[in-house]
């Protein structure tokens, strides 16, 4: 079981890993064997303001994940939904690019931008970068447009797995324990567990 963190105890994370080149083992923390994370704040939210003064601002991430990625296998990025110098930064250090996608138009619409975004990246800084696939969530059955927008995207990208919106994603928001921690036959569980050996396949292979 994870351990439960309150991201503002720790006085290193992710916002100060940015803004002042902080060293990244400083602002690691462990949540259960072999799982790791360096956790977030509100703070968050503002910094890119403070980050378009900085030179190389798009490789800022990059720099700092290079000290310590010999340290683990796999180093799992999760960026705020908007298109941002966040969103580049990550971007810039990734091999893989994962998608998830609401089943609801404007979130379907909403990847043609990303994939733009993922273009210019590819040719500025970063030309190994590559889209895995796309993973549509909060997909409800009985409603049309979620079937729709679900059978486009089919159509047009490689959708890795489909999550349904269940009461059960929230649930252990409060304890701290993913979806898979909950319940490990729940259909989101073992979405979710089909989408990780595809990443593993696909990471071996590389």
């Amino acid at each position: 079981m994870c351990r439960l963190l309150e991201p503002n105890d720790y006085e290193y994370n992710i916002t100060t890993l940015l803004q002042s080149s902080q060293n990244p083992t400083e602002c690691i923390q462990p949540i259960k064997p072999n799982l790791s994370i360096i956790t977030s704040i509100i703070d968050l939210a503002g910094l890119e303001i403070a980050l378009t003064a900085r030179t190389m601002r798009e490789l800022i991430l990059k720099k700092a994940l290079k000290q310590i990625q010999a340290s683990y296998d796999y180093i799992l990025i999760d960026c705020p939904p908007q298109l941002s110098i966040l969103t580049i930064n990550a971007l810039s250090c990734a091999d893989y690019v994962l998608i998830p996608s609401k089943t609801d138009y404007l979130s379907y619409r909403g990847i043609e931008q990303l994939l733009n975004t993922i273009s210019v990246t590819q040719q500025e800084c970063n030309e190994n970068l590559a889209i895995m696939g796309v993973i549509a969530t909060m997909y409800e059955e009985k409603i049309k447009d979620c079937r729709d927008v679900l059978s486009a995207l089919e159509e047009n990208y490689e959708v890795l797995g489909v999550t349904k919106k269940l009461s059960i994603v929230n649930k252990g928001l409060y304890d701290g324990l993913a979806v898979t921690e909950q319940s490990s036959t729940n259909q989101i569980a073992l979405a979710y567990d089909k989408v990780c050996d595809y990443i593993i396949r696909k990471c071996e292979v590389a």
